[in-house]
């Protein structure tokens, strides 16, 4: 009977040492790692980079949402520049309003050509200058074919702008008129 007592006593201490190591790797099974940010929440952010701090670190715009970039987020350069108008995806935590960047990846260059949808909220006196659309600003040059069989391009108006982004100003090739006001 004693031989039976430690028999089974020694396979419940077994059995509880290989339990309390599976649990105690719980935070190493999750994406095969431990990381700084395991108490907040990640998340995944896409956009188009509106402004960049001198020196890349700092705060980033992106898509009128605030980036923290430090000196140890890993920025990815593969398909472009981290410029203004690069597409990039930002993996980071969000703390309160405060999105800390630990990984910045380059999905697409600044010089290819985007199209932005919205509705005109301002426009210079004339046709040619800054025009604001979703809150962005689009430099309407000479130049630009602007399409107005749908209605007037004019405060209210929704409108399919494309265009590439050249240093901190997104300037337009074509506006075309898709409903009037």
């Amino acid at each position: 009977m004693t031989k039976f007592i430690i028999t089974m006593a020694t396979g419940l201490l077994v059995m509880l040492s290989a339990a309390g190591g599976s649990f105690a790797s719980g935070d190493e099974r999750q994406a095969g790692r431990t990381s700084d940010h395991d108490d907040q929440y990640r998340s995944k952010i896409y956009g188009t980079i509106q402004n960049l701090p001198n020196g890349m670190t700092g705060i980033w715009k992106v898509d009128g949402k605030e980036i923290n970039v430090t000196k140890t987020t890993i920025i990815k350069e593969k398909h472009g520049k981290a410029e203004v108008g690069a597409y990039i995806e930002v993996r980071g935590t969000a703390t309160g309003n405060t999105f800390n960047a630990y990984k910045v990846e380059v999905k697409r260059g600044s010089k290819e050509v985007r199209i932005i949808i919205g509705t005109i909220e301002s426009l210079p006196t004339g046709k040619y200058g800054t025009w604001k659309v979703n809150s962005e600003a689009i430099l309407v040059k000479g130049d630009t074919f602007i399409r107005e069989k749908n209605g007037k391009a004019q405060v209210g108006a929704y409108v399919e702008i494309e265009g590439i982004y050249s240093g901190n100003a997104f300037v337009a090739h074509r506006i075309e008129v898709k409903r009037a006001k």
